[in-house]
C-alpha cells in the first residue's frame, strides 16, 4: 500500500493522504503540508507531479466552496453545519408566519436569503442558511427559531449499494450545528445536534420590550406544536 499526497481544491491547499495499490511503480512521498500548487495531483520525493484529477472529481458538479454574503438587520438568524446533509432553518415571526425554504419571505418583512444543500441538489463544504429582517423592519414581539433535519444526503450512495447498512447508519445519524441569533445588535450563539425524525429544539427570542398584555397576540409556540411538522422532502426509505 502506497500513500500519496493529494492537494484537493477547496481545502486551502491542505494535502491529504490517500491509500493506493501499486501505483505505476512510482515511489511517492508520504509527507503532508501546505503547497503552492493548485489542482489534484500526487507529488513524489523528487517533486514530480502526477495529475490525479479523475480521482478528485466531485460526484456532484455544483458545489459551493465560498460562504455567500449574508444579509443582516434588526434580526439575523444564521445556521451553520459541516456535512452535506440537508438541514432546514425555520423562524416563526410574532404574527405566526413561518419563514423557511418553502416560504422564503413573510408579510412582516423577513427573508431567507441563503439556503443550503436543498434536496441534496446543490451541496456545500460548509453549509449556511440565513434569515433576516432589515434594519427598522423587524416587528416587535416573540419569535421562535428551529433547526430541522430534512434529508440525510450523506447516506444516498450507501442506501443504493447497501440498504441494510444505510438503515443502521440512519438510526444513529446526527449532525452538530451552530445557530447564531442577532437581535438588535446583541448576538447569542447556540450549539445543537439535529437528528432525523426528531422535533427541533425551540430557540425563542424577542424584539422590543416585553408585552404586559397578551390581547390578540398569536402564540408562536402553540402554532409550532399544533400545526408544524418536521418536513420529509424526498427522504429515502431506508
Amino acid at each position: 500500500m502506497r500513500h500519496i499526497s493529494l492537494n484537493v481544491p477547496g481545502l486551502g491547499g491542505l494535502a491529504l493522504l490517500v491509500g493506493l495499490g501499486a501505483w505505476g511503480g512510482v515511489g511517492v512521498s508520504t509527507a503532508l503540508g501546505q503547497t503552492s500548487h493548485s489542482g489534484c495531483y500526487a507529488e513524489d520525493e523528487n517533486g514530480q507531479l502526477y495529475d490525479l484529477g479523475a480521482l478528485c472529481t466531485a460526484p456532484r458538479q455544483r458545489r459551493i466552496q465560498v460562504e455567500p454574503v449574508l444579509q443582516t438587520g434588526d434580526v439575523q438568524v444564521t445556521l451553520r453545519w459541516n456535512t452535506e446533509d440537508d438541514l432546514d432553518l425555520l423562524v416563526f415571526d410574532p404574527t405566526g408566519n413561518a419563514i423557511d425554504f418553502a416560504s422564503p419571505t413573510s408579510p412582516s418583512g423577513g427573508k431567507l436569503d441563503v439556503d443550503a444543500n436543498g434536496f441534496c441538489e446543490t451541496q456545500a463544504f460548509s453549509p449556511v442558511e440565513n434569515i433576516f429582517w432589515p434594519t427598522g423592519g423587524a416587528p416587535g414581539g416573540d419569535y421562535v427559531a428551529y433547526v430541522n433535519f430534512a434529508i440525510p444526503c450523506t447516506l444516498e450512495a450507501l442506501a443504493i449499494s447497501d440498504a441494510a447498512a444505510a438503515e443502521t447508519a440512519y438510526g444513529v445519524l446526527e449532525v452538530p450545528y451552530i445557530l447564531t441569533i442577532l437581535v438588535e445588535g446583541v448576538t447569542t450563539t447556540y450549539e445543537g445536534i439535529s437528528k432525523p425524525e426528531e422535533i427541533s429544539v425551540e430557540y425563542p427570542f424577542r424584539v422590543g420590550p416585553p408585552v404586559t398584555s397578551t390581547g390578540d397576540t398569536v402564540s408562536v409556540t402553540a402554532l409550532s406544536e399544533d400545526g408544524f411538522e418536521v418536513p420529509n422532502f424526498g427522504q429515502p426509505e431506508l
